[in-house]
């Protein structure tokens, strides 16, 4: 018996020593901070929105086509009215206000804040017109038309801004081909995630990070990784910041894995025509000044390094042909071109603007730090070239 209790002694010694020690020379992030963090809601008005007034950490893993410059570690701040800009949003201050709406191509988490387009709009229109002006960003990934539209008449109307632009339809696109409630007639629940009060516990101790990290590499393929190694002092992650993670491998692979569709689904275009119809004629009966932007997709580059990462052409069982996909967006581009020449607001077809191929994109849509560069750029000349902006 005495052999048994000395054994579980030295047992429990030898772990708490290797834990100390552990914690010293390996940082591994909390599997569970997400969970950790105390989060609410302001509605279900708004499906997706970023928590205001919050810092969070983006931690991704990139893929080959991700310049070796750039770090792989990016904070965000989210402002008072859950924006991705520095400076809260206030109605008082002599400025003039942009805000941008649209999905995770708007968001641009994956690069600084200095390179994402609406920063890069910011700068050169206040460096043009030597005024303050402030481009609010309000791209959340995922966003399609109908998170668009509510938060246009939720969070930014009433706001009174000076424009607004709406860069939209990729997200639309997988709503249209692998959603059949695309008019959102019942209530959505989020699945929550399920995780006993040991396991947060024993989520705080490096041991069982590493045990966790090896369950799930397990059996996986081996695949080369393009690691950009962040600097020491980033490695660090506060528990007091919020952590998301993305790789841009995983999800290609998955892609890859699902067998492809026989009969290509039938697309209800006219639909995301309605959609955004609404969407500027909700900014025009408000006096908005409202432009909109062509998306541009890369399913039918030449780049070979390029197709390799594409992911956004499937639904939860299928897998589609890019032609499908790229004929399918080019219709809906069509649209835009279409209805803003009829209702006379200006469009700025990206579409036709940026080269597709890897040194702008690193997947079907998601710019690299250079794309979304170019994206501020050309947009900002468009916007003086065409004289859409008038500050006394």
């Amino acid at each position: 018996m005495k052999n048994v209790f000395y054994t579980i002694l030295v047992t429990l010694i030898t772990l708490f020593f290797a834990e100390l020690v552990l914690r010293m020379v390996v940082k591994l992030p909390d599997p569970y901070q997400h969970l950790r963090v105390k989060s609410h809601s302001t509605g279900e008005v708004i499906r997706l929105q970023n928590t205001r007034n919050t810092d969070v950490r983006f931690v991704f893993n990139p893929n080959t086509l991700w310049p070796k410059e750039e770090k792989n570690i990016v904070d965000i701040h989210i402002n008072n009215f859950g924006f991705r800009h520095l400076e809260d949003v206030d109605t008082s201050r002599n400025e003039f206000s942009i805000f941008a709406i649209g999905g995770s191509t708007t968001q641009g988490y994956d690069y600084a804040y200095e390179k994402s387009w609406c920063q890069v709009l910011e700068k050169d229109l206040e460096e043009h017109f030597d005024q303050p002006v402030n481009v609010y960003n309000g791209g959340t990934a995922g966003a399609a038309m109908f998170d668009h539209i509510a938060l246009l008449q939720n969070r930014v109307m009433h706001l009174k801004p000076d424009m607004v632009i709406l860069f939209a339809g990729v997200n639309d696109v997988n709503v249209l081909v692998g959603d059949d409630n695309i008019y959102r007639f019942d209530d959505i629940y989020e699945s929550v995630e399920a995780v006993s009060w040991y396991q947060l516990g024993l989520a705080r101790l490096t041991l069982y990070k590493m045990y966790l990290n090896a369950k799930q590499n397990f059996g996986k393929r081996p695949q080369k990784e393009h690691k950009i190694e962040p600097e020491e002092d980033e490695i660090e992650i506060s528990p007091n910041v919020p952590v998301q993670f993305a790789d841009h491998l995983a999800s290609p692979a998955a892609t890859q894995e699902l067998p492809m569709a026989k009969v290509m689904p039938d697309v209800n275009t006219p639909y995301y025509a309605k959609m955004v119809r609404s969407f500027i004629a909700t900014c025009q009966v408000n006096n908005i000044p409202v432009m909109v932007m062509t998306q541009p997709t890369t399913w039918l580059t030449e780049d070979e390094e390029l197709q390799k990462y594409h992911w956004m052409n499937k639904n939860k069982e299928f897998r589609f042909e890019k032609t499908f996909m790229q004929e399918t967006m080019d219709i809906m581009n069509d649209d835009v071109l279409e209805i803003s020449k009829e209702l006379n607001v200006p469009c700025f077809d990206l579409d036709q603007v940026i080269p597709k191929n890897g040194e702008y994109f690193y997947d079907d849509c998601h710019f690299t730090p250079k794309g979304s560069v170019m994206v501020g750029n050309t947009l900002s000349t468009f916007i003086k070239d065409n004289n859409l902006i008038h500050i006394n």
